[in-house]
């Protein structure tokens, strides 16, 4: 054999061709390696002493703020002054195969802490052992979690506060009922006595304005006391079935004498065979109460108000309409705010602002919706719903 036959590489011999195959895979690693979009750092296990960075790529060396000459011989602690515990384990007993994904920091040339969440592997070459790490920058990530916690704690704060204030004017709300109600109720009992026993037609009347405004004062009591509550809630209803044709009726009798005191006319349109209703008897009243009080105040002499109930599907739909004011837009985008009040020429003191925040928050409660239609000059229309018992559905 000849000199030049003894030199003839063979595939997979380990020669020349065996050679190239090496070159050329070590040319697609190091691309790959210096053209990732992450830092990509390789560190070589040395017994006694911290790893050493064997190579970085050039986002490395430049995030680290070395030039990528001055990496090798670096040690693990230059960058790592504080591993994570899991690191530290693995930098002490080192083991192929250990991988895994964690978050740090690593300290730059000029001392400075950047966050990051580093991918590593460790393996052996050739008798020595190595790690590859994979730090991904999350300083964005952490800076937007920073923002988030900042926002949260602001609003836990904020919320905080506001319970706190609500808290201080339920309370308040409560001792003003009390310190009210007190010499309210021997009032009340001394006006129904006096229209008793009392016979000329100027007493009476005298006696009956007492005895209404006393009662009217304490329907606006309990008002406030519930919207309080309801603030908070713990505003309550208890619904059961209920026959709403003789409550309307009732109701009806009731309210026909403030009526008939500005010649306004009162018409009741009920469909016949209304099912019972799942709802809070007391409550229903109220809610009621409200929105005629408010179609009686806004309605001029000789205005009509009516109320109505029909069957909506597995709803009963009940509406108190007036032939009054109306309401402009601006108005009506308001209506339902707590405090808001549409002042009345005729009695611009009258009213809270709170009747119909609470005839919704009533309505809620039972399972229903209320909305109204209403046109400036040509009156307002307020509906709200109910649920029918199972025996309609």
């Amino acid at each position: 054999m000849t000199a030049a036959e003894d030199r003839a590489p063979t595939v997979g011999s380990g020669g020349a061709v065996g050679s190239c195959r090496y070159q050329k895979d070590e040319h697609d690693f190091r691309l790959i390696f210096q053209n990732a979009a992450d830092a990509m750092l390789l560190w070589e296990f040395r017994s006694g002493s911290s790893p050493v960075l064997a190579e970085a790529n050039t986002l490395a060396a430049r995030r680290l703020g070395y030039h990528v000459e001055a990496i090798p011989g670096l040690t693990f602690s230059d960058i790592f002054p504080e591993p994570p515990v899991e690191l530290a384990a693995i930098i002490n007993e080192p083991e192929d195969g250990q991988t895994g994904v964690l978050e740090s920091t690593f300290q730059t040339s000029s001392g400075r802490n950047e966050p990051v969440e580093i991918s590593y592997s460790t393996f052996s070459i050739n008798g020595k052992r190595f790690m590859l790490s994979i730090a991904r920058d999350i300083s964005a990530r952490k800076a937007e979690a920073t923002t988030l916690t900042e926002a949260y704690n602001r609003e836990k704060s904020l919320r905080q506060a506001l319970e706190t204030e609500i808290s201080k004017r339920v309370d308040f709300t409560r001792s003003l009922v009390h310190e009210l109600k007190t010499p309210l109720t021997p009032l009340i009992a001394s006006g129904e006595a006096l229209l008793e026993i009392l016979e000329g037609e100027d007493e009476l009347r005298l006696a009956g304005n007492i005895y209404r405004g006393a009662m009217n004062l304490e329907r606006r009591i309990n008002d406030l006391l519930d919207f309080a509550r309801g603030e908070m809630g713990v505003l309550k209803v208890h619904a059961q079935p209920l026959d709403v044709t003789p409550l309307l009726l009732d109701l009806a009798a009731q309210v026909s004498p403030q009526f008939d005191r500005k010649n306004q006319s009162l018409e009741l349109e009920i469909d016949d065979d209304i099912s019972l209703v799942m709802a809070d008897e007391d409550r229903l009243r109220q809610i009621l109460l409200n929105l005629l009080n408010n179609a009686g105040k806004f309605t001029p002499r000789g205005g009509q108000i009516t109320i109505g109930a029909a069957v909506s599907g597995k709803m009963l739909r009940l509406s108190v309409a007036d032939t009054g004011r109306g309401m402009t837009l601006l108005e009506q985008a308001h209506i339902f705010k707590p405090y808001y009040r549409i002042v009345d020429d005729a009695d611009p003191n009258d009213g809270m602002g709170i009747g119909l925040a609470l005839c919704r928050m009533l309505v809620t409660l039972q399972g229903g919706d209320i909305w109204f239609e209403s046109e400036k000059d040509c009156g307002t229309t307020f509906y709200f719903t109910l649920p029918l018992t199972a025996e309609m559905e």
